[in-house]
C-alpha cells in the first residue's frame, strides 16, 4: 500500500501547488463573491459563461480529485481538511447549485468534490490538528513599536 501511496504523491502536490497560484485566489473569490449575483441558482454548470465554468472548474475539479483520492483511501482525508480547512465547505456550498443542476444532465457531476464538502463540515481543522498533536511555537520576544 505504501508504494501505492508514494505513486499518487505527485498528484497531491500538484493539488497543493495549484492552489499557491494566483488563479486559484481569483477563482476562490469569484466564485464566494459574485457567481451567485451574477447567474442564477438553476442554471446548470454547462450553461455559465466560460469564464464562470473556468472559475468553478479551477476549484471544481482539484477538491473532485482530493476528494476520489480520500474515498478510495489512497490518502488521509485529515491531509486535505488540515490544509484547506473550511473553505471546501464554502466553496462546495457556493456552488452546489450549479453542481446539482448539472445532474440533470450528468447525474454523479462532482461527487467527489461533495463527499470531500460532506466530510469537511463534520470534522473540523482543530480536530485534525489536535489529533496531529500540532506544536505551537509563540514569538519570544514581542516586535518593537513603530
Amino acid at each position: 500500500m505504501q508504494h501505492c501511496r508514494a505513486n499518487h504523491l505527485p498528484v497531491v502536490l500538484d493539488a497543493f501547488k495549484a492552489s499557491r497560484y494566483p488563479e486559484w485566489f481569483e477563482a476562490q473569490e469569484y466564485i464566494l463573491n459574485r457567481l451567485s449575483r451574477e447567474h442564477a441558482a438553476g442554471c446548470a454548470w454547462r450553461d455559465l459563461p466560460q469564464q464562470a465554468r473556468d472559475q468553478a472548474n479551477t476549484i471544481g475539479l482539484i477538491y473532485d480529485d482530493l476528494g476520489k483520492l480520500i474515498a478510495h483511501q489512497v490518502i488521509s482525508e485529515d491531509l486535505v481538511i488540515g490544509s484547506y480547512g473550511e473553505s471546501i465547505v464554502y466553496l462546495w456550498d457556493a456552488l452546489a447549485p450549479y453542481v446539482y443542476a448539472e445532474r440533470e444532465h450528468i447525474p454523479n457531476f462532482w461527487v467527489y468534490f461533495e463527499d470531500l464538502a460532506a466530510r469537511t463540515a463534520k470534522t473540523s481543522t482543530r480536530a485534525v490538528y489536535a489529533k496531529l498533536r500540532l506544536r505551537k511555537r509563540p514569538p519570544r520576544r514581542q516586535p518593537d513599536a513603530a
